[in-house]
């Protein structure tokens, strides 16, 4: 039987292919799990609908992350944090930090999209990575002792 599949599914495909599977499997539980759908010609359309706005939505959603990257990079976002005379901060700084500092300069990135390889625990320029799907860019910060 032709499926659309609905999600990844492991050994069989990824989301909107149509695959052939057993009747069996696709009745008693893809289906019913809403893992995937019978192949019809009005499924395939809507489905290749779906799947051709879910890629021009994530080409604008790159484009807009690209733009912010670049304005960061021209002009570094800076946090104020409580730190020692050694310049160890007293909490560490997290992405959701990060994306309240964007947004006080009208930058609207998103904590899920902030990779940061280790806790930033110490006053100075730290690099954080900005990554969606295969656009991955490398930013700097700054971290300031109040």
């Amino acid at each position: 039987m032709k499926v659309i599949l609905l999600r990844d599914v492991a050994k069989i495909g990824k989301r909107f292919e149509i695959v052939n599977v057993p009747d069996g499997f696709a009745i008693n539980k893809l289906i019913p799990m809403r893992d995937a759908e019978p192949a019809t010609p009005a499924n395939v359309k809507r489905v290749t609908q779906n799947k051709e706005r879910l890629l021009a939505n994530k080409n604008e959603l790159r484009q807009e992350i690209a733009m912010i990257v670049e304005k960061i990079t021209s002009e570094p976002i800076t946090l104020n944090v409580e730190a020692n005379d050694q310049g160890h901060l007293f909490q560490a700084i997290h992405a959701k930090d990060i994306t309240k500092s964007a947004k006080d300069r009208n930058l609207n990135l998103s904590e899920e999209y902030i990779v940061i390889d280790q806790p930033i625990k110490s006053v100075g320029e730290h690099q954080i990575n900005i990554k969606l799907g295969d656009f991955n860019k490398g930013i700097i910060i700054k971290v300031v002792a109040k």
